[in-house]
């Protein structure tokens, strides 16, 4: 038995997660390329109502954050939502909304220097 196309096709599609895995790691999620502002991370809630939040430390004195939530709803339609303001060593926390259908389909931060 030939196995020879099947592995070249599971070579491809390996080689094209791989290339995708390696731009997403390439971009930080809500800040700009070469901005270094200070250690962000973000989380999500695993049941509805989802909420994001995100946590920064490292920042200057005057450096706010928030958090940026893309949400999603059965029919793919997308919009942003923001939390409050905050600074250094402080969360800032967002909802997409009360209906347990709609979720979370990226979350970053957003900085205001």
């Amino acid at each position: 038995m030939d196995r020879g196309p099947m592995k070249k096709n599971a070579s491809i599609i390996s080689g094209v997660t791989l290339a995708l895995a390696a731009g997403a790691l390439a971009l930080a999620p809500g800040a700009a390329a070469g901005e270094q502002v200070g250690n962000c991370h973000t989380s999500l809630s695993s049941r509805p109502p989802y909420t994001g939040t995100a946590y920064c430390s490292g920042m200057a004195w005057g450096d706010r954050f928030r958090v940026k939530l893309t949400c999603i709803d059965p029919r793919g339609s997308q919009w942003l939502v923001y939390g409050p303001w905050k600074k250094n060593d402080s969360t800032s926390t967002a909802k997409c909304s009360d209906n347990p259908n709609v979720g979370i389909y990226k979350a970053g931060w957003a900085f205001n220097h």
